[in-house]
């Protein structure tokens, strides 16, 4: 009877580790069927936009030569309001435009009656000046706008498309020759409150920018008046 009784335990044990055996493959084929983890990203609002961009003047005077890339440097803040749970928001934010042109030419005042302010004209140098740099600067306060599509993920599509109005708060000559530095600061008839149409399309951190000003950069019927600014570049979303 005890070897029978051993017997039995043995195969009792035995099958019970058989049961034991066969639930921990189940539950490790199960655990292994499951969905893996999908990592979910928060949507860029792109609060902090640096623009790095080519400045340009276009309808300049005949004989006037821009160079080929003059750097400006753009920066606004901004605070998103997303339309529920969609990839499309309105943006508003204040920034800092500054605007450097380089070119051939400098402003010269038209010479008026006492106690009045002449045109102010774009006139290119004469060909026997030598210099090594000239530009124009020009700094503004800006309200910008945006209606922006921002597809969520990782690297998302970017694509903006904005209205800015500005306020000039300085603008200035730089002039560097064998003379030496010099600038010249608060140029008359200037257009103090500039508006435009922005754009901004890309992947991720970097987007291709554009900017395109609606107002003369000087005042209608006091100079060269057809002058408008032109901004291109690159802008960079580094704070979501």
């Amino acid at each position: 009877m005890a070897k029978i009784a051993v017997n039995i335990f043995r195969t009792s044990a035995a099958v019970a580790v058989f049961c034991l055996s066969g639930l921990s493959a189940n539950a490790q084929s199960g655990s292994a069927e499951r969905p893996p983890v999908e990592k979910v990203y928060d949507r860029h609002e792109d609060k902090i936009v640096l623009e790095i961009t080519n400045d340009m003047w276009l309808n300049v005077p005949e004989g006037v030569d821009l160079r080929g890339f003059s750097p400006g440097a753009k920066v606004y803040l901004y605070s998103d309001y997303t339309f529920g749970e969609s990839d499309v928001s309105f943006a508003w934010g204040l920034g800092v435009s500054v605007d450097n042109v380089h070119s051939n030419a400098e402003f010269i005042q038209e010479s008026a009656e006492e106690g009045t302010v002449g045109d102010q004209i774009l006139t290119p140098f004469s060909e026997t000046y030598e210099y090594n740099k000239n530009k124009f600067v020009t700094t503004f306060i800006e309200l910008p706008l945006e209606l922006r599509y921002i597809k969520t993920g990782r690297n998302p599509f970017k694509l903006a498309a904005g209205f800015r109005v500005g306020y000039m708060i300085s603008n200035h000559q730089k002039i560097i020759d064998t003379e030496g530095k010099r600038k010249y600061y608060d140029f008359d008839n200037m257009n103090r409150l500039r508006y435009g149409v922005s754009a901004r399309l890309g992947v991720g951190m970097v987007q291709l920018t554009g900017f395109y000003s609606l107002v003369p950069l000087i005042e209608s019927g006091k100079g060269s008046e057809d002058i408008t600014a032109v901004s291109l570049g690159l802008s960079f979303t580094f704070i979501k």
